[in-house]
């Protein structure tokens, strides 16, 4: 019986080839949602980082009110993403053929989310209590955020290319690590003119976690962009 329904459902269809070719419109269609919810999930942990750029001007400026108000906007920034998130990844699980690897999506997916949860964590750590910069350090923390914003933005971007072009992709993953080289060169500088700063311990280390997290926002994007090169070159093969 299961047997005969099946033969006429193929008939339905135009036969086998007809079928078949059924069968892949609706897999590339499901591939380009999700890939589509990908793309808007990056955006949104672009959007984070921005807000948290934002929430350094606010430090800077010592407008404690603000920094707040930013901090708890940001949080709610990063709940949305951590829903779509779980969304995305349930799509990814539920099967069916992707011309990309589903499992690589799904690192990606959740390597980005890392991106996101980093920022928040130093938006907090921001509003946990006040205290004032030296000039030179401060300036420095600009530099930070903003290496932070441009890995990510050309994460974003490389990210975009697995839908429309694959080898394009490749050399944007590869400008990330040079942002991420960049960063590194700024944490150091910070770190050393860090001892040179008569502050209380206190200050020292909630200052030391910040900066932690804004180099470890960009180790993420290099990472990420490793996955996105990974992913290109691998799937070039196929096309």
């Amino acid at each position: 019986m299961a047997t005969s329904a099946w033969k006429k459902f193929r008939r339905s269809l135009g036969g086998e080839s007809a079928l078949q070719g059924a069968i892949g419109a609706m897999a590339r269609e499901r591939e380009e949602q999700v890939l589509r919810r990908i793309r808007d999930f990056t955006e949104r942990v672009v959007d984070i980082v921005m807000k948290l750029h934002e929430q350094i001007d606010y430090f800077a400026a010592d407008d404690y009110a603000k920094l707040a108000d930013a901090a708890e906007e940001l949080d709610r920034m990063e709940s949305a993403a951590d829903a779509e998130k779980a969304v995305i990844l349930d799509r990814l699980a539920a099967g069916g053929l992707f011309h990309l690897g589903r499992a690589d999506l799904s690192r990606l997916v959740g390597s980005m989310d890392s991106i996101a949860n980093l920022a928040s964590g130093t938006a907090d750590r921001l509003a946990l209590r006040e205290f004032t910069l030296p000039p030179g350090l401060g300036a420095l923390l600009h530099e930070l955020v903003d290496t932070d914003v441009a890995a990510v933005t050309k994460l974003r971007d490389a990210v975009n290319m697995l839908e429309e072009d694959l080898r394009a992709a490749i050399p944007l993953a590869q400008e990330v690590d040079k942002i991420e080289s960049k960063a590194d060169d700024i944490y150091l500088i910070m770190y050393r003119q860090m001892y040179d700063w008569d502050t209380d311990y206190k200050t020292f280390h909630q200052f030391k976690s910040i900066i932690d997290r804004l180099e470890e926002i960009t180790d993420k994007c290099m990472q990420n962009a490793e996955l996105v090169r990974h992913m290109a070159i691998e799937y070039l093969e196929f096309e």
